[in-house]
């Protein structure tokens, strides 16, 4: 079971020095996970954070958390201390210096970064994840927030120079020390974090055929482009799970059915003109095992149509 700021040590005899008798430092980070700045696990779910940070990776826009994975190498940007120098020559510290570290991805290529460049004027804070599955965030009252951020920055990608391949970094600017210091809150998850908590996968509809009051839409996946009716055949053709609207207006689906021809499904409604079809929402789709951990979920974008 997680349990907050408990480092999991076994007990150890004799450290009764004053120091630890077992040292708990941060492991590598391997990953960070991008939070509203209302965010909190509050202390009643940090036994199950796990399930909690899976069920908010798909909620709502406004309380949705982002997983960011995997990061392969730190440059560490952190400012020092300014120290200040007194007229009798006594020194004292009169700022720290904040963490500011870049990480860079390798899995997920310009696509991915494209997805995280969308965030880059983002108001949001973070938790990170380090190679022991131990996160970080900070301690508030009832519970652990994320760690504030002067700004969060994926880079436009640096080219492929035949000795590197293309370099895909993301920046984390930290502003307040003490969060990660002597407020920070720590939970040692019981299972893998970057296999279990995923972040959302976006799914684009494709126009494969359209006739009177119907509509073939293909799926596939917005970045590398996969078809997903051979996964998804069966379970998508439910017509609880599509929207279609006319001018703002909902309208009524009559039936959706799987089109094995085409790879998509058959969506069967009255109307003409242009329309707009989608899927329900990341969670509803879930909830049907359309996506959803510990796998990722699924958000459809829109589709316009003019029905003949």
């Amino acid at each position: 079971m997680s349990e907050l700021n408990n480092p999991g040590c076994v007990l150890i005899v004799g450290a009764n020095t004053g120091v630890p008798g077992c040292t708990f430092a941060p492991e590598k980070f391997v990953g960070a996970i991008l939070v509203p700045r209302n965010f909190i696990i509050a202390d009643a779910d940090i036994p199950s954070i796990i399930s909690k940070l899976q069920e908010l990776t798909l909620a709502s826009k406004a309380n949705r958390i982002y997983p960011v994975f995997r990061f392969e190498e730190i440059s560490d940007n952190s400012e020092e201390p300014s120290i200040a120098t007194l007229g009798y020559g006594s020194k004292q510290v009169t700022k720290e210096g904040k963490y500011d570290w870049t990480f860079r991805i390798i899995q997920g290529g310009l696509c991915y970064q494209n997805k995280l460049r969308a965030f880059n004027k983002s108001n949001m804070k973070v938790l990170f994840i380090d190679a022991e599955d131990v996160i970080y965030g900070t301690r508030v009252s009832g519970g652990l927030a994320g760690l504030s951020l002067d700004f969060f920055y994926a880079s436009p990608f640096k080219a492929n120079d035949a000795s590197n391949s293309a370099i895909f970094n993301v920046r984390f600017a930290l502003s307040k020390p003490r969060e990660f210091n002597e407020d920070v809150a720590f939970v040692k998850a019981d299972q893998d974090v970057e296999e279990a908590v995923k972040g959302v996968i976006d799914i684009e509809l494709v126009q494969l055929a359209v006739a009177a009051n119907s509509v073939t839409v293909g799926l596939r996946t917005a970045c590398d482009k996969v078809n997903l009716f051979d996964s998804l055949s069966a379970p998508i053709a439910d017509g609880n799970l599509w929207l279609v609207t006319k001018n703002g207006a909902p309208v009524t689906i009559t039936g959706v059915s799987e089109n094995a021809g085409l790879k998509g499904w058959n969506v069967l409604f009255t109307g003409t003109g242009e329309h707009v079809i989608t899927l329900v929402s990341p969670e509803e789709l879930a909830a049907v095992e359309v996506g959803g951990a510990p796998e990722n979920g699924f958000e459809a974008g829109t589709l316009k149509v003019t029905m003949p």
